[in-house]
């Protein structure tokens, strides 16, 4: 069951810096998309200096990384807690609809090798869940030409 909803703004309060920022990074995705996110704006958002982010994150593609391999856990869930293929499907195509920036960034080149050699597990992972419903392929089709608005 997912734990924010898109939009909602993020504060760090003295404890878990890594998610803080990572909940920042995932709200800004959302609501503006990947290439509005900075290291600075995940800091702002955060609530704390602009050096902070880099205690836990070496590099911005290590905190885009970060979220996409968290959205495919949520994803994975998500299709995981439900049981019939219909169900399946409606799971899948609505991640991607309340999240379309993290959707984008899961599907998009990521920069950080460490991230991107995991996320090839998870894809695995969520076309072996899809299978019965269409598979992969086609749900992800059906998803991005949904965000494009090419779908009634």
């Amino acid at each position: 069951m997912r734990t924010r909803l898109r939009g909602q703004k993020t504060a760090y309060h003295h404890g878990d810096l890594r998610r803080g920022l990572m909940d920042a990074a995932m709200t800004l995705i959302d609501i503006r998309g990947r290439h509005a996110l900075t290291m600075r704006e995940a800091a702002r958002r955060a609530g704390v200096s602009e050096a902070a982010p880099y205690r836990h994150f070496a590099n911005l593609d290590e905190l885009l990384g970060a979220v996409a391999l968290e959205g495919y856990e949520m994803l994975i869930g998500d299709l995981e807690a439900v049981g019939s293929t219909k169900a399946v499907k409606e799971a899948y195509l609505a991640f991607a609809r309340d999240f379309p920036g993290r959707y984008e960034l899961m599907y998009g080149r990521l920069g950080d090798r460490k991230s991107a050699t995991r996320r090839k597990r998870l894809a695995a992972e969520v076309a072996e869940l899809t299978e019965r419903a269409g598979g992969l392929a086609a749900l992800h089709g059906e998803a991005s030409l949904a965000q494009a608005g090419l779908t009634p």
